[in-house]
Parts: C-alpha cells; structure tokens; sequence
C-alpha cells in the first residue's frame, strides 16, 4: 500500500469518526471575524483553536537583501543565517544575512567558462559546504578560506543529496566544533557514501583536500538519489532513522550504527552494517505518477 492510499483510508476512516461524534455530542463552532480566531468547541473538552489570532508572526516570511549579485547565480543555499552563491566565472560568495554589507568572496580552483552548473550543500552551521558538478567534480570550502579546495577521492562522482549528522551542532559541539562528523552522501548512480568535512590543519593553503570516502552501500534499484536525511533515536545514541529518496521510491532504514568512538579513525564505516542489513530486503514506498526530482525536507 503506498503513502497515498494510507492517507486515503485514514481520510476515510476520520469522516466516520467525525460523523459519529457529530451525532452523539454537543459541538458548536465559534469564531470571531474581527479577531481571526476559529474554535470547535464541545460541552465536555472545551475549546480547540483552529485559526491563529491575526496579529500572530506569520510562520514564512520573505525580504530582499540589498546587494547586486554580479553575475549570474548558478546556485545558492541558505543556513544559520547565511547565504552562499555559486555565479559564473568560478566564484563563491558567503553572505552573514545580519550583516549584509559582509560578503566573503573565495573563488573555486575552475576554468572561468567551465563552470555552468553545480550543487551546493551548506551545512547546518552554515561552515562546510560541499559542491558537486555533473561532471564529476567536487570541491570542499570551509569558512575564511581564499579559495575552495578538489576533493581528490571524490573524482567522477556526481553528489546529489546529502544528510547532514546533528551531533555536530548540538549544544555543546556548537562553539568549538570544525567537522561535520560522519555524514552521508547519495550519488546520481544509487551509491550511498561516508564521509565528514573537516578543515585539517594548515589545510586553508593546501591546494587539495584529501578527506575520507566510503561507499557503503549500493541501492537495489539503481535510481539517482533525490534526498538523504539521517535522525538519531532520542533516547538511543546509536540508533538511527535513515530515510533516501529517489524517483520512484522512499527507503526508510531503522537500525544501530556503529559506536564512533570505537572505529578506526581511518575507515569509517559508521552506517555500513546497518545501512546494508536493512536494503538487503528493503521497507519501501512507491512513488506513484511519472518519476522525476524531488527532494526530503
């Protein structure tokens, strides 16, 4: 059964339950034009508010930057407040959006003209950002760097999705931490990888950035990766929720990764057994309607 027709027969389902309750209770809707505020209400539970009061913030809202970006924008990502472009001519500009008259440019060690289209990954903390091209080539660029740096093990991978480890921003990581920690990556040729973004020492005038990769496993269906988002259990440190996006399908992965503290600093391997054990018969769903992009948000 796909995520349509549960949601069908839970629609279903509710419109009995709400017709029942109509005929055995008390309920009446309240509302108030000028206030904005809607509420069922029922003799036994009170009040539900159903519609925010008008002058409530809006949940999204939209304002302008002042700046004139100077050539055309290629891509861009937003987090933790910043704001980081991608334009022709090979060039990155980092924007704090508090401060917008601080614009940081760094260039990517490219061919001017080469540049016509690339993915930009900016995580959570707004430090390390990740750029694939759909030629294969990839460039790692952390915060207060000249210049973004190849990423030499990542040759002839196209970078599609990437799920970003919460460890790294928690709390107490927040102010000092400089690495992603373990991080996963979906490629347009179905393969997961690991890796983690970190800047290394001295590694701001090195010409490469020679970071660990891993692929750990490989999708049954050979589909492009759309999305990747990877979520701890609460209670559970190593517990993890897993879930990968393609055309056609959502993968959901529950399982235990493996305890970081005891691995080999060289070979990651974090979400391998859990990730391989749980695709060797996987827990999907279906897609319906014609495939094509889409991401996990």
């Amino acid at each position: 059964m796909s995520l349509l027709d549960d949601y069908a027969e839970y629609q279903s389902t509710s419109v009995h339950r709400d017709s029942d309750v109509a005929q055995g209770s008390n309920i009446s809707f309240t509302g108030n034009a000028t206030s904005g505020v809607g509420a069922v209400g029922s003799d036994a539970d009170g009040f539900i508010t159903t519609t925010l009061d008008a002058e409530d913030a809006p949940i999204f809202s939209l304002d302008t930057v002042q700046f004139q970006v100077p050539n055309k924008i290629i891509s861009l990502s937003v987090s933790n407040d910043i704001l980081v472009l991608v334009i022709e001519g090979a060039k990155i500009l980092r924007i704090k959006l508090q401060e917008a008259h601080n614009i940081v440019e760094a260039d990517i060690p490219l061919s001017p003209t080469s540049l016509r289209a690339c993915s930009a990954f900016l995580d959570p903390t707004g430090r390390h950002l990740l750029l694939s091209t759909p030629q294969g080539e990839n460039f790692y660029y952390y915060e207060g760097w000249d210049s973004a740096k190849p990423l030499s093990k990542f040759k002839s991978m196209e970078v599609t999705a990437v799920a970003w480890n919460s460890a790294a921003w928690s709390t107490a990581n927040l102010p000092s931490s400089s690495t992603t920690r373990t991080i996963l990556l979906g490629t347009h040729d179905g393969k997961i990888y690991e890796t983690e973004l970190r800047p290394g020492t001295g590694d701001s005038k090195a010409k490469r950035s020679d970071l660990p990769l891993k692929c750990v496993v490989e999708l049954p269906v050979r589909e492009r990766v759309t999305g990747i988002v990877m979520e701890p259990f609460p209670a559970r440190r190593k517990q993890h929720l897993v879930l990968i996006a393609t055309g056609t399908r959502i993968y959901q992965v529950i399982g235990a990764a493996t305890d970081l503290e005891t691995r080999s600093s060289d070979r990651l391997a974090v979400f391998e057994s859990m990730l391989k054990e749980g695709l060797t018969a996987p827990n999907f769903q279906e897609i319906p309607g014609m495939p094509g992009p889409g991401v996990l948000a």
